[in-house]
């Protein structure tokens, strides 16, 4: 036999118990994958955690729980086809292993869609269990952190499917929401992670809490009252209907501590000036007709132009934003499809916008100090070495920054109405 061969068949021979598999592999049916992890305080340990987990059953009749049978309960099912499990532990990590003593598989985090931890946690700190969680090969880093008012379990324990069976892929969409109506930001776990380290920028994360859904019956009518995205808490909208959870704003963050709110109109403003608003309807009262409404959609229509230089040692930001709208409705039926007249409605939606965000910067300044447009990033290039710029400490110098914002706002489109026209009636020609 060749000589070539046989060392062939030795090589063979050797490498082939090394073909037959893993020695540590896991099924993916030995495990269970959690879709919301909640971190509160606890009352006999330092962490009280809550974890939702699907239960691998459908959620039809000859399947999993009702919801009837389930509602309230600590530790039964939070929807029919998941489960909600609680333990105090030391640590995060710890107590996902400790509810291994009750559970019959493997919990793991490799799915896990948010992290909730609750109001009274984070304005404590939350950063030695964001970087803690970073080193462990099983955190997501696309996973959500969010903020909720109350405690992080009731959430959980009100989070649920009402369209579809599928719990993960009705997290994932409400997430997904951001992008069209930019109600709250999309704050992942590697952005929060990566701030909370940044000298050029502060964290935020995403605001959540449970409605009761009873609207309130108790308090006068006021037929010309305007809520819209302004002083909308989460938790409060004035709504009814199935799902007790909701996402309204964002929480911003100075290090790892929670300092305060935006909210949804403070937070559209932010994702603007940020670059990273996608779009969402606008209603403003008409100044024509201050009686009636403009509603009209907004979308970036490039990314926001922004200069930082100093002045007598004073940080100067310049901030260009250029949008687009699409006009939805004019309740006055004053006819700004005109030409002569798109200058006045332009210039009504730039008011307003413009204010708007003036606000949130003058928030973000003065209230919470912490810069999370992520200015410093373009402050950095002042500086010779990144060590200079460290050295300046940019985010502890923001609060004293002159930020002057320009506005540019271009309605493309009116709708399927190309010209307004007066309504009649039995008097003649009305509004």
């Amino acid at each position: 036999m060749p000589r070539r061969i046989i060392i062939l068949l030795c090589i063979v021979s050797i490498l082939a118990p090394t073909m037959t598999g893993c020695f540590d592999v896991r099924e993916i049916d030995d495990q269970v994958y959690a879709l919301s992890v909640g971190i509160d305080k606890g009352t006999y340990n330092k962490v009280r955690l809550t974890v939702q987990y699907p239960t691998y059953k459908s959620s039809d009749s000859s399947g999993g729980s009702s919801q009837k049978e389930s509602t309230g309960s600590k530790g039964k099912n939070a929807q029919a086809g998941s489960n909600v499990a609680i333990i105090e532990a030391p640590t995060m990590l710890e107590a996902v292993d400790m509810l291994s003593t009750s559970i019959s598989r493997r919990i793991s985090l490799m799915h896990a869609k948010w992290y909730i931890f609750s109001e009274e946690f984070a304005r404590a700190g939350i950063d030695e269990y964001i970087s803690g969680l970073e080193r462990f090969r099983e955190t997501r880093g696309s996973s959500a952190i969010v903020v909720a008012r109350g405690t992080a379990e009731d959430f959980i324990k009100a989070n649920e499917s009402t369209i579809g069976d599928s719990l993960s892929k009705s997290i994932e969409l409400l997430l997904l929401q951001t992008n069209i109506t930019g109600f709250f930001p999309d704050a992942r776990f590697t952005d929060f992670y990566f701030s909370l380290f940044s000298p050029y920028r502060s964290p935020i994360a995403l605001y959540g809490g449970v409605n009761d859904l009873e609207l309130p019956e108790d308090v006068p009518a006021d037929p010309n009252s305007r809520t819209s995205r302004k002083n909308l808490t989460p938790g409060e909208l004035p709504r009814s209907g199935v799902l007790k959870t909701e996402l309204a704003g964002m929480a911003v963050f100075d290090g790892g501590k929670m300092v305060g709110s935006m909210d949804p109109n403070e937070t559209a403003c932010y994702m603007m000036i940020a670059g990273k608003y996608s779009g969402g309807r606008f209603s403003i009262p008409d100044k024509g007709k201050p009686n009636r409404d403009i509603i009209f959609d907004i979308h970036k229509s490039r990314t926001p132009s922004i200069k930082v230089y100093f002045e007598n040692g004073k940080p100067m930001i310049d901030v260009n934003i250029k949008l687009e709208s699409e006009v939805y409705a004019i309740q006055s039926r004053i006819d700004y499809e005109e030409l002569s007249n798109q200058g006045l409605l332009e210039g009504q939606i730039e008011e307003y916008l413009l204010t708007s965000m003036k606000g949130t910067i003058k928030k973000a300044q003065k209230e919470f100090k912490c810069d999370i447009f992520g200015f410093g990033e373009w402050a950095a290039g002042n500086f010779s070495t990144i060590n200079e710029f460290e050295a300046y400490n940019w985010l502890s110098h923001f609060s004293e920054a002159i930020i002057n914002v320009s506005l540019d706002v271009k309605v493309r489109r009116t709708g399927l109405i190309f010209h307004s026209s007066p309504l009649f009636n039995s008097t003649g020609k009305g509004e």
